[in-house]
């Protein structure tokens, strides 16, 4: 039986509920793995301006993987992976123009656009809309839902040196970094080595680099019990979490941390 020495975890819809971004039906989990001393770590596309507040809420020390592994933040520390936003908004316009579609990034949004478009406060919108290594974008003109709409966006990302993700609300513009290559290079730098199995959890396409990367994948239903297209077919015979959001979240982690399995992808 294989000992869990460390939990990789995305925030929205997987540790935090998707719509009010809470985390208390979590704290089970969280308890525990503070028990058994297993480091968390946190990845995100939100902001360190973002995140550093929530880590501090849920007690986790960093590291924190910030802007879908744009940087890894330790303390005071940065280390840059990606791409700087200002190279990220000058290419835009022309991988939208390339994949044929019209879109609006957050750089020409208000507070209150974002307030809208996410639900989140307007403070915490304000801390989202300070991005430095990712800019997330929605699609207006043909509607985003369309997956050859986000495969021409990547493609033409990609000849650019870049990447184009699809969280849960939005798409985000990236550099060639992502999450899977911060949790491979923050595992590899563990001060003293990561004692156990790695896990990860996450509920969205743009989760599955970080999913790829660890020993022990688990894929976070959505809202309606369904899996994210993406993850369905890349982690077939994974294992998946038994509900959306920091309930099915606790649930996983304590079955981990119990020595136990979980129902598999596809099964």
């Amino acid at each position: 039986m294989s000992r869990v020495g460390l939990v990789a975890t995305d925030l929205d819809g997987t540790l935090l509920d998707r719509d009010t971004y809470d985390f208390a039906l979590a704290w089970p989990a969280l308890d525990a793995l503070r028990e058994a001393q297993v480091p968390l770590v946190l990845c995100s596309s939100k902001t360190r301006a973002e995140m550093e507040p929530l880590a501090a809420a849920i007690g986790v020390p960093g590291p924190l993987v910030v802007e879908n592994g744009g940087a890894v933040v330790t303390g005071s520390s940065v280390i840059v992976m990606g791409t700087r936003r200002e190279q990220l908004l000058a290419e835009l316009p022309a991988v939208a123009r390339e994949a044929g579609v019209r879109v609006r990034s957050f750089a020409e949004m208000t507070v209150g656009d974002v307030v809208a478009l996410t639900g989140l406060p307007p403070d915490h919108a304000a801390l989202a809309m300070r991005r430095e290594y990712d800019e997330p974008f929605v699609v207006e003109d043909p509607p985003g839902r369309d997956p050859e709409v986000d495969a021409r966006l990547d493609r033409a990302a990609r000849g650019r040196g870049l990447r184009v993700t699809h969280g849960g609300r939005l798409h985000h513009l990236t550099g060639p970094a992502d999450k899977g290559q911060a949790v491979r290079a923050l595992v590899h730098g563990w001060s003293g080595g990561v004692r156990g199995e790695v896990l990860g959890l996450g509920d969205a396409a743009n989760d599955l680099p970080l999913l790829l990367a660890v020993a022990r994948p688990i894929v976070m239903p959505r809202l309606d019990g369904t899996l994210d297209p993406t993850l369905a077919e890349r982690l077939h015979g994974k294992e998946r979490a038994p509900a959306p959001g920091p309930s099915g979240w606790s649930a996983a982690v304590l079955t981990a941390l119990a020595g136990e399995r979980l129902p598999r992808v596809g099964a």
